[in-house]
């Protein structure tokens, strides 16, 4: 049996024997995302919620569950079925991914993610500074740099921060 296999066997005995075991939840929810299996996903972070209102990493779980179609490029039908409204989608991936970044504003994830969900929305304004926060945080993602590049149409090196500290010149 592959370590993965087990891991997720031994997750959720965890979830079934313990009602308030929010790091196993969050824990099998991240397997079944990375399996592109979000509906499964989606009533492990609910549960969450339910145990912890404010848990900003489960927040940031169910948008970017619901918005994993959007964000992957995978069709909604594939991932939820036929009945599922893409608008829908959408509106609940925004809804979430905003309530993660007021419990927690660090999270580039949840604002890469947010960026990405607007820019798709046309909200071209919002996603830049939702890039441009994420960037404050962590300034070598240079997948941010060029999305922020491509949205501004401002050369790379004119977004860093002047006095950021980059590391030392290699001699």
């Amino acid at each position: 049996m592959s370590n993965l296999k087990s891991m997720r066997i031994v997750l959720q005995e965890m979830v079934k024997k313990d009602e308030e075991d929010v790091d196993a939840r969050l824990s099998l929810a991240k397997i079944h995302m990375d399996d592109n299996n979000p509906g499964s996903a989606l009533p492990l972070y609910y549960e969450i919620l339910n145990v912890d209102p404010e848990n900003a990493e489960a927040y940031m779980g169910l948008g970017l569950a619901w918005g994993l179609s959007i964000l992957e490029n995978i069709p909604a039908s594939e991932l939820y079925g036929n009945e599922i409204d893409e608008e829908e989608l959408l509106i609940n991936a925004i809804e979430f991914l905003e309530r993660s970044i007021e419990l927690d504003p660090e999270t580039t994830t949840s604002l890469n993610a947010l960026a990405k969900l607007y820019v798709v929305r046309s909200l071209d304004d919002e996603a830049i500074d939702m890039f441009k926060q994420s960037l404050l945080i962590d300034q070598a993602q240079h997948d941010v740099l060029e999305e922020l590049q491509k949205l501004t149409g401002t050369p790379v090196w004119k977004l860093l921060e002047k006095d950021v500290y980059m590391g030392d010149p290699e001699e």
